[in-house]
């Protein structure tokens, strides 16, 4: 990215309470426009990164450079950058339109808007997240989906530069979470306002983003477009955070490409990608493999390359079904979509690797993670 096409730039960002390192000389930047999603356990430094962005936290050094000027030490009404939280912080004495209305009204003496000004404003706002008709409620006849999305409109109303999500969707059942990261997203692209968003749930980071900052102790240990932090993870921390996978202890046979190797698992020669890794390999070093379970075949072919191993547990949920085995001491879990009722738990199965399914990926002390 070139600095023009940045709206935002964390430059060595730190921040501890006590002797509690929270946030790690982080570096980033983010596009306009741009969705990006932070995503990490509880306690990596999510939340307190979101609170040094919107000033509601000082940071112990460290640079936030938005549009270009230098807010470090802006007071938050000074920094064009908006919040919803988790909790909605909506005012409990004030109805809909009041609530909406509010960063308006608190502006006014610089915007000089009229009455008749304001209730388009509004009228607008709650016509974009279909909110209609609801002005004279109060937040305590509010569903926690009708909340979320009076929050937003609040935080949109004046049009701020980068809009921050705290875990906005954590309080809302799993259907209507679903449903709502559908519409943050159309939200997002109508407005063409930058998100940053905070949430701990992978799925909702896969659906919504345009790239995924992964976080963990107080810094970003991957970040890329949700297909590749899924599909190439560095580290082996990634791997098993974002989604489910299978890590394969190998020994490093021979690189074949600059994008391939060949690796032993098992006895058996696999093709693998090198991913983004970026430590050299040499012949017999031990390595790490992550291969997604659903990229695990359940084969018919008796002269195909494959592991025999018995199933030792069966789990169908939610239309999938995962068929776990052991293979040498390393747990297997293939995953299949619908129920298959061939196969049953003592079962054995032939499981083959396809060529380019699995992935190198650093061990956490080499990631540094």
């Amino acid at each position: 990215m070139d600095d023009s096409s940045n709206i935002l730039e964390i430059r060595g960002i730190s921040k501890s309470f006590g002797e509690t390192h929270v946030i790690r000389d982080l570096s980033f930047r983010v596009a306009r426009g741009e969705f990006l999603t932070v995503l990490g356990s509880s306690g990596c430094g999510k939340t307190t990164l979101l609170r040094i962005i919107c000033g509601l936290e000082e940071a112990d050094k460290g640079q936030i450079i938005l549009d270009g000027r230098d807010v470090t030490s802006a007071e938050p009404n000074l920094r064009e950058v908006n919040t919803v939280f988790q909790s909605y912080a909506l005012f409990p004495h004030m109805n809909v339109f009041d609530n909406v209305a509010y960063p308006l009204r608190i502006a006014n003496s610089k915007t000089k808007l009229t009455k008749d000004e304001i209730r388009q404003k509004v009228n607008d706002a709650l016509a974009l997240v279909r909110m209609t008709g609801f002005e004279r409620r109060f937040p305590s006849a509010l569903s926690g989906g009708q909340k979320q999305r009076i929050a937003i409109a609040r935080a949109v109303i004046s049009q701020p530069r980068v809009l921050l999500l705290d875990e906005p969707l954590g309080a809302l059942d799993l259907n209507l979470r679903r449903q709502m990261q559908s519409e943050l997203k159309n939200l997002q692209k109508t407005l063409g306002i930058t998100f940053i968003y905070i949430t701990h749930d992978q799925e909702e980071a896969l659906n919504m983003s345009d790239r995924i900052a992964v976080m963990r102790n107080g810094t970003f240990v991957q970040i890329g477009s949700p297909s590749e932090i899924y599909d190439s993870p560095k580290s082996v921390y990634v791997a098993r955070f974002v989604g489910e996978a299978n890590i394969l202890p190998c020994a490093f046979v021979k690189s074949l490409d600059d994008r391939t190797a060949q690796v032993d698992f098992g006895g058996i020669p696999l093709v693998v990608r090198k991913g983004s890794t970026e430590r050299p390999y040499h012949s017999g070093d031990l390595v790490h493999a992550a291969l997604r379970g659903e990229k695990i075949r359940i084969s018919d072919n008796p002269q195909a390359a494959a592991l025999s191993v018995t199933v030792s547990d069966i789990n169908f949920a939610g239309g999938v079904m995962r068929l776990t085995s052991d293979c040498g001491g390393t747990k297997l879990t293939a995953v299949r979509y619908g129920l298959d009722t061939s196969v049953k738990a003592g079962d054995t199965v032939r499981l083959e690797i396809p060529e380019n399914a699995a992935v190198l990926c650093e061990s956490d002390e080499e990631a540094g993670a």
